[in-house]
């Protein structure tokens, strides 16, 4: 084996200085890159599990102790209502079941919010249990409609649904029931059942990750295909497609972002109207950004993107 001479070693120190510069300069000065992803928002996963952990009490104590029968009868009312939006019927009497439902609900508030929200609690602890038995069975059952509604038919047409896998968890799953439980017997509005900030986090950082197209959008998409006869057609509906994900998730971007002030959501519309080929107005966003934070773990790639956007704007 050859032995390095001391001349050899020297010039090899000597280029370790310049060797660190390159890597300074990669890393410090900006340059043309895409952006990949828009950043999730951060979960408190203690305080998550807290609140499961308290539903899951909620619905013990409850299925051990009856609800107050004025509370029994905006359950029944809420089941009814769910299972004819589940089954869809042509001549449904939707009338008639929201004034039932909201008749119930006003008798039922008599008996106090605590006790309805152990009855959301239960219905919760049986859409999970019928959910995990359709997950293996791939059918839905009478109980899965009776209190979920028409959950699996818009779990299949927003694209939840790959090769017959649910691509949300239970974590997912007890938000999204709740929010819809809410505007069903109309208590959006109201503080005690909102979820809390880390469950919408939770919820919104799964639609960041599985952006899709509106149904309007989705029907648009689906009547071209039909008309498609070339390559380039074919093309131009994929592209299509994917910036009408991104114009849905720059809707999701704003939302997230009016509930929680930490969200970076300048940085993140700059991704996704980067993805819709708004490359303008994803350089504002970017530059929006770099000027509110100079320095930042997000500054050096906000100007990297920013490059990008400018770029790819010019060569439109």
């Amino acid at each position: 084996m050859a032995k390095r001479t001391p001349s050899n070693d020297g010039r090899f120190l000597a280029l370790i200085p310049a060797l660190v510069g390159v890597l300074l300069a990669i890393l410090v000065f900006p340059h043309d890159v895409p952006p990949d992803d828009v950043p999730l928002p951060d979960l408190d996963l203690r305080k998550l599990s807290e609140v499961e952990r308290a539903d899951d009490a909620r619905a013990a104590r409850a299925e051990a102790s009856p609800l107050p029968a004025e509370v029994r009868a905006l359950g029944d009312a809420i089941r009814a209502f769910d299972t004819t939006e589940a089954k869809d019927p042509p001549h449904a009497p939707w009338a008639e079941l929201r004034a039932a439902l909201d008749e119930s609900r006003r008798r039922a508030l008599e008996k106090g919010v605590d006790a309805i929200l152990d009855l959301r609690a239960v219905q919760l602890e049986h859409f999970l249990r019928e959910v995990h038995t359709w997950r293996k069975t791939e059918k839905s059952s009478d109980e899965l409609e009776a209190v979920g509604g028409g959950f699996v038919r818009r779990m299949v047409m927003t694209g939840y649904v790959k090769n017959g896998v649910l691509l949300l968890g239970d974590r997912e799953l007890r938000v999204m029931f709740k929010l819809r439980w809410n505007a069903v017997t109309r208590f959006e509005t109201e503080p005690a059942f909102q979820p809390t900030l880390d469950e919408m986090r939770a919820f919104y950082m799964f639609d960041l990750l599985h952006p899709h197209p509106t149904e309007a959008a989705r029907e648009t998409l689906a009547a071209a295909r039909k008309n498609a006869r070339s390559q380039a057609d074919c093309d131009a509906l994929a592209a299509g497609e994917r910036i009408a994900a991104e114009q849905w998730r720059l809707d999701k971007i704003d939302k997230l972002a009016r509930i929680d002030p930490t969200y970076p959501v300048a940085y993140a519309r700059g991704v996704a109207l980067y993805g819709a080929a708004k490359f303008d107005d994803s350089s504002r966003a970017f530059e929006e950004w770099i000027h509110a934070h100079p320095e930042g773990p997000l500054t050096l790639r906000a100007r990297n993107h920013l490059r990008a956007a400018i770029a790819a704007a010019h060569a439109m």
